[in-house]
């Protein structure tokens, strides 16, 4: 049951560093409903669909990693049961997750409205 936990709270620091690694080299190549970082900001433009979705791949992939570090230190520094630190990681994992939103959109917002 421990290796579920631990899969389980490394699944989302890992997504996001791959996803983050191909988002961050090689943005969706068009403007769509179905992948990329969509928001209406970043739909405006191609330039603002490319600067937003590699910036946010950059940040996914950095933030990913040091999502990886601190997990596997929670897990093996407290000592309480593997369910409820799970619950905690992935917590703190949905949080970084969308922590990039607002410096993405204050980004956009000066970048391409002035």
């Amino acid at each position: 049951m421990e290796i579920f936990f631990w899969f389980i709270d490394l699944l989302l620091p890992v997504t996001m560093i791959i996803l983050g690694k191909i988002i961050g080299n090689k943005p969706p190549k068009e403007i769509n409903n179905v992948c990329g970082y969509r928001t209406t900001r970043s739909m405006e433009s191609k330039e603002a669909w490319d600067y937003a979705n590699t910036l946010c791949g950059k940040l996914w992939f950095k933030i990913g990693i040091i999502l990886f570090i601190l997990i596997v230190l929670l897990k093996l520094i407290i000592p309480i049961e593997s369910q409820y630190l799970s619950l905690v990681n992935v917590g703190i994992g949905l949080v970084a997750l969308i922590m990039p939103i607002p410096f993405i959109e204050m980004k956009l917002k000066s970048k391409f409205h002035k």
